[in-house]
């Protein structure tokens, strides 16, 4: 019961979350990206069968509009991706990725499955199934709304 009482869940998950993003961040210097631009092109790179606007990027990644069109505008930049505006409603801009962007996946792909490795070493199989389901729990939780919210 001790354990309970000091085990603070929300600063630890915003501890690791901190470390996690830090070291990833880290990692992707070397494309001149950061982890949330880098999310941005694997959302991309993953729906490449449909047409993804700035608005499905907002509501995929719960970000606000001026922090997505940061985003994309720097991605835009660096030739990531390109912006291409809707001729029926210029509001609109649908992204799709560069050739540059593309040949990311890969390299980075192979940058994440070394940080995921080093960050879950010594943990079972077992237990890393057990993580997983209660993570998932967790999340549900969290965003499912309760009786006393509606």
């Amino acid at each position: 019961m001790m354990r309970r009482e000091t085990f603070n869940f929300g600063r630890s998950v915003k501890q690791l979350s901190n470390i996690m993003e830090m070291r990833f961040n880290q990692s992707l210097k070397q494309w001149d990206l950061t982890s949330s631009q880098f999310s941005v092109v694997m959302y991309l790179l993953h729906n490449q069968d449909q047409e993804i606007n700035q608005k499905m990027i907002e509501e995929a990644f719960l970000l606000k509009g001026p922090t997505v069109t940061g985003i994309v505008k720097r991605l835009v930049e660096k030739d990531f991706i390109l912006r291409r505006l809707d001729p029926q409603d210029r509001r609109i801009n649908y992204l799709e990725l560069t050739k540059k962007g593309q040949a990311l996946e890969p390299l980075v792909c192979k940058e994440i499955t070394r940080l995921e490795t080093d960050t879950l070493r010594g943990i079972s199989a077992e237990h890393l199934d057990l993580l997983e389901e209660l993570l998932i729990q967790v999340l549900k939780n969290i965003t499912t709304p309760t009786a006393d919210q509606d």
